[in-house]
């Protein structure tokens, strides 16, 4: 049997490029040192973290990763950001292929010593932050650069959009059959001068939900959310805050045609930049703007993302 998710995946399709979730722990010490390890895949030093296991939350993830890893005991504080652009993608030494989507953590030391796993780690160490190693990836550079910034809303990279139709998604389908995938997608919290929230009504099961799609190769979630509303609704919008990011068994769902999956939304607060209301008939049936204390039947996932989205309106929220 498979170890792992990412170990059942990788046995069905091969080395091909696909999406991956991911948590990154940035964990900083009482002098403010942050704690890096020499990775034994590509022997540099990087950040504690990994792939999202089915039914992890993104905060759950990095706990475990940590733990295993350098056998620390941590709990998160803050969302920093979440890497996703093609700027970050990785070609591991075995030849596999990942266009990462990572949520990077800020977590705090409960208790435990570091110790290096041996299996995928070597060695920890805590690096101030003006003597840090040279030879760290661009994507955790920038996450470093990030937490040490202190900001208090979550990095939101700007819009990428795929520059030609991608069937990654229905390739995976193809090898996999309904079993249960974990999915990336992007979610948009549209408001009025009213506070009203945008809405569409679904065309796999006519229920409402917020404008939301999957992501596909070479996109940031900013440059999802751009593409899907102006496919399905018509209008374009501007990402300008990362409302949260949601997954975790609560999460998990399955579609009509009976596939199976654990979603992962990316939710961005958005600005309608220009354009009328014409949702394409297909996958949005209808659009508009609601009260949040007055919704329609609503797809629950979205239901979930809305209303924890709408009472952290000052910093992100995450799971």
């Amino acid at each position: 049997m498979p170890e792992s998710y990412l170990d059942w995946l990788r046995m069905h399709i091969g080395p091909r490029k696909i999406l991956l979730a991911y948590t990154t722990a940035l964990i900083r010490n009482n002098e403010g040192q942050l704690l890096l390890e020499r990775r034994t895949d590509f022997d540099w030093w990087g950040l504690p973290g990994g792939v999202l296991e089915l039914g992890e939350t993104f905060a759950a993830c990095g706990i475990r990763e940590v733990r295993e890893e350098t056998g620390l005991i941590v709990e998160p504080l803050r969302l920093i950001g979440v890497y996703a652009g093609p700027k970050y993608d990785v070609s591991y030494p075995n030849g596999d292929q990942v266009q990462q989507c990572t949520a990077a953590l800020e977590y705090q030391i409960l208790n435990g010593e570091t110790r290096p796993d041996g299996r995928e780690v070597t060695e920890t160490q805590f690096f101030s932050p003006e003597s840090l190693p040279d030879n760290c990836p661009i994507w955790y550079s920038d996450m470093i650069r990030d937490c040490l910034a202190h900001k208090q809303q979550a990095i939101l990279e700007p819009p990428v959009i795929r520059q030609a139709p991608d069937d990654a998604f229905h390739t995976l389908r193809a090898h996999v059959g309904k079993s249960r995938l974990i999915t990336i997608g992007a979610a948009a919290l549209v408001q009025d001068a009213d506070g009203h929230v945008l809405l569409t009504k679904r065309g796999d099961s006519g229920q409402w939900g917020l404008p939301a799609g999957l992501m596909e190769l070479g996109e940031t979630p900013s440059g999802t959310i751009v593409r899907e509303t102006q496919e399905e609704l018509g209008i374009t919008v501007e990402p300008f805050r990362v409302a949260g990011v949601f997954t975790g068994a609560d999460f998990f769902h399955t579609y009509p045609d009976g596939n199976l999956v654990q979603i992962v939304t990316i939710t961005l607060a958005c600005r309608w930049v220009n354009g009328s209301l014409r949702p394409d008939g297909i996958e949005a049936l209808d659009a508009d703007f609601f009260d949040p204390k007055r919704l329609p039947p609503m797809f629950h996932i979205h239901n979930t993302v809305l209303s924890r989205c709408l009472s952290y309106p000052d910093s992100p929220f995450f799971t």
